[in-house]
């Protein structure tokens, strides 16, 4: 028989607060008869957020009503649910939890399956011998404040303490670092300190025959001529008795029309487990390619297991992409081509990772695309990802640069003890297994800023783990290391976005700008009274108002403040005047960040030709109604920042590199016209116009010249010099034309500057803060 699954997600589950009393580490079936009451709960989901459907919580996006959940921490929780089953002679049922957050005891039918820690790592049960018809499947999750504290060293935890007393993040929860649980769930710049609990991914069950199997590893390999395409499989059967199996693997076209290739191995299976390995040459293969660059083609793999008589006892299925990647330098090379990253940085898409669905990632993912994105670093404080996330990039040609669930240990280390270890070899072996085999995965990396010297012991167990399991990929051990830049002297060092000129990274993997959402959507998550001026509700969604403040000067107007706005607005220098109203505030935030990034995508784009290998903005998107850096605000609403990176990301861009400094009437503007084309494709016979427009918008000078483009390339081909006409504002546009098409278009607006110095303050504070922070 084919393996069969049941689906145990869904909303059949019930959800009970342990009773008063019970002890957090000694779970007991008996407490499912004590608990007061039982809610409906929804599998994958989240305790809390059963809870506000129940109507026990409020709306924990708006204000600072997420405050109001600290109690949840303080209980245990049940999740309990039904299910019916007949099993036929023969048959076996595996009980599989893909994802439980953090600390779980399982019991199926009263009979105790044993505790689980870890939020990655998925359960897989034997569970035939427990079964009946009608079953009882109930797992306790422990309470938020009990999660372990007692990893680190007792220096660990006096660096801990230091580093959150001096704003290092997050100062909540000091002891975080003693679990592998996603980081940014105890509080992070731009998501509120909720620990989550809860089952946040799939739970199934898998119906096999006599045998199953349990382990899949698919790994591609190229032939020394480069004309054949060599596939490799490793299977892992699982048998309760000694008999022979014939094992067969199919390969066939997913995303194309093609020739289906099969193989057939014949085994014999012991009590236990059994390997076997299938190998063949792919013919002509379609190989997969990010979307920039070609066709993401794809192959269904299909493993299927029959006994002696030819009987089906199980199958598998995935999809696999035929590439390879490698890193040159700093520059990824897919399939032996040079790919320039053009990227953001991928943070969890709610804070509670449960309610993520499948048409979250596609709208999200798709936004990404519509950028001209080719990558995105799943970035370190969050999460590996739910199956989804990572089926659609491989469809879409979307790659993945992945790190491991470590974050920001700036002054302090992770624990180093035996426990800690094992943990981590446990949880990452578990994640490089579930990833490994997807096209789009690019490269893992350890997390996100932290010392690789003072942490080697979690480095070592990492790299163990990938020569084990992946060695093919790409491994780095932090972001930022080497030549990696995560370039903050603009905005947390108030320096101005010209500043970005100066950072000549090999790879820029974090920059960026806060920037307000619009105001209807401002009033979707702030009450009335903190709208404006800017209330408590406005910091526990994540804005820095001074830094806001600050970016935001050069671009509002001049104009008679907003009545009722305080003079003691954060960021306020002596002697200026108050903010205008709310809407010019968030246009002109919003404008700041447009423009800087717009600055420092082109400067990393221009280094291409000195190595630079690409630039990841920070970030994508954002988990909750936020005042943050993300491009997308958490109902999916492109700001204006958007925009201004899809522009200058295109892989085929006209870039103009010129003094950024403030222009009046009369000046000379000089200019050097770059062209980078990112594709493999050359287009002869081109027409570039750059053009100069007057505040009346009227064309005042213009350059026409014929270019010829070449593949792969940066490189400056030409320059001008105009003299400004009369007027305060000015822009210049760009076309690349070929055969009456549009290939490429830029604009520039010269009319606003932004040289606002940092004050001595902020210079002095920027120079502690670098001697500690890494990169």
């Amino acid at each position: 028989m084919p393996r069969e699954l049941v689906d145990l997600n869904g909303g059949e589950w019930r959800l009970g607060r342990a009773p008063d009393g019970s002890l957090p580490h000694r779970p007991a079936w008996s407490e499912l008869s004590l608990v007061d009451q039982w809610l409906p709960a929804m599998v994958p989901g989240n305790v809390r957020a059963d809870l506000v459907r129940a109507g026990r919580l409020p709306e924990l996006t708006f204000g600072t009503q997420f405050k109001d959940s600290r109690w949840v921490d303080d209980h245990c929780w049940w999740f309990v649910r039904d299910w019916s089953l007949d099993l036929e002679p023969g048959q076996r049922v595996h009980l599989v939890l893909r994802g439980i957050d953090y600390i779980s005891d399982l019991f199926v039918n009263g009979h105790p399956l044993g505790r689980h820690e870890g939020m990655f790592s998925p359960q897989v049960h034997p569970v035939t011998h427990l079964l009946q018809r009608d079953n009882v499947l109930a797992i306790r999750i422990l309470g938020s404040s009990f999660l372990p504290n007692g990893r680190s060293s007792l220096w660990e935890k006096l660096l801990n303490r230091f580093e959150a007393h001096l704003g290092g993040l997050p100062g909540h929860f000091p002891d975080r670092r003693d679990t592998l649980k996603c980081q940014m769930s105890y509080g992070w710049d731009f998501a509120p300190p909720l620990r989550t609990m809860g089952i946040w991914d799939d739970v199934y069950a898998i119906i096999s025959g006599g045998a199953w199997i349990r382990q899949l590893a698919t790994r591609t390999e190229f032939g020394a001529n480069q004309a054949s395409l060599l596939a490799e499989i490793e299977i892992e059967v699982d048998g309760l008795a000694a008999w022979p199996c014939q094992i067969r693997g199919i390969l066939q076209p997913e995303t194309f029309a093609g020739q289906t290739l099969s193989i057939e191995q014949q085994i014999q299976v012991q009590a236990g487990t059994a390997r076997a390995v299938l190998r063949w040459e792919v013919p002509e293969p379609r190989l997969w390619w990010p979307w920039d660059q070609g066709r993401p083609d794809l192959y269904r793999l299909v493993i299927q297991l029959a006994d002696g008589a030819g009987r089906v006892l199980d199958t598998e299925s995935r999809l696999v992409g035929l590439r390879r990647v490698e890193l040159d330098g700093w520059t990824l090379r897919v399939n032996d081509r040079p790919v320039y990253a053009r990227g953001g940085n991928w943070v969890p898409a709610h804070i509670l990772p449960g309610l993520v669905t499948q048409a979250d990632y596609e709208a999200l993912l798709s936004l990404a695309q519509g950028a001209n994105m080719n990558l995105l670093r799943v970035w370190g404080g969050g999460l590996r990802e739910k199956r989804a996330f990572y089926e659609l990039c491989d469809r879409l040609g979307m790659l993945v640069w992945q790190e491991f669930p470590f974050a920001c240990a700036f002054v302090t280390r992770f624990p180093r003890s035996p426990d800690y270890l094992a943990l981590v070899e446990r949880e990452s072996r578990a994640i490089v297994r579930d990833l490994r085999h997807h096209a789009c995965l690019a490269l893992w990396c350890g997390g996100n800023e932290f010392s690789p010297d003072r942490n080697r012991p979690l480095l070592a167990t990492l790299r163990q783990v990938l020569d084990e399991e992946d060695p093919s990929r790409p491994f780095l051990p932090a972001s930022p290391t080497g030549g990696d830049s995560h370039y903050w002297r603009v905005w947390h060092n108030y320096q101005p976005p010209a500043a970005y000129l100066a950072d000549d990274a090999s790879f820029a993997s974090e920059f960026g700008l806060q920037a307000a959402s619009n105001v209807q959507a401002l009033r979707r998550f702030l009450p009335e009274e903190d709208l404006w001026p800017p209330g408590p509700s406005w910091l526990a969604h994540g804005a820095d108002l001074r830094k806001l403040r600050r970016y935001a000067r050069p671009f509002l107007a001049r104009e008679t403040p907003a009545e009722g706005v305080a003079s003691t607005f954060p960021g306020r220098t002596p002697g200026e005047a108050d903010l205008p109203g709310l809407e010019a505030f968030v246009q002109a935030s919003q404008r700041a960040q447009a423009n800087g990034l717009q600055i420092a995508i082109e400067h990393y784009r221009r280094l291409k030709a000195r190595g630079n290998g690409g630039a990841l903005v920070w970030q994508l998107n954002e988990p909750w109604p936020a005042i943050s850096w993300a491009l997308v605000d958490y109902w999916r609403q492109p700001k204006p920042a958007y925009r201004a990176v899809q522009r200058a990301f295109q892989p085929l861009l006209i870039s103009l590199a010129y003094p950024l400094r403030r222009y009046r009437a009369g000046d000379e503007l000089p200019a050097w016209i770059w062209l980078i084309q990112d594709r493999d494709q050359a287009w002869p016979g081109c027409e570039l116009e750059i053009t100069l427009w007057d505040q009346e918008d009227r064309a005042t000078q213009a350059l026409r010249q014929e270019v010829d483009v070449p593949a792969c390339t940066a490189q400056p081909i030409g320059q001008f010099s105009w003299i400004l006409p009369a007027g305060e504002d000015w822009r210049l546009t760009c076309q690349l034309w070929r055969q009456a098409e549009v290939l490429s278009s830029n604009v520039y607006h010269l009319g606003v500057y932004d040289g606002l110095q940092p004050t001595l303050r902020q210079r002095l504070w920027a120079w502690m803060t670098n001697l500690v922070v890494p990169g």
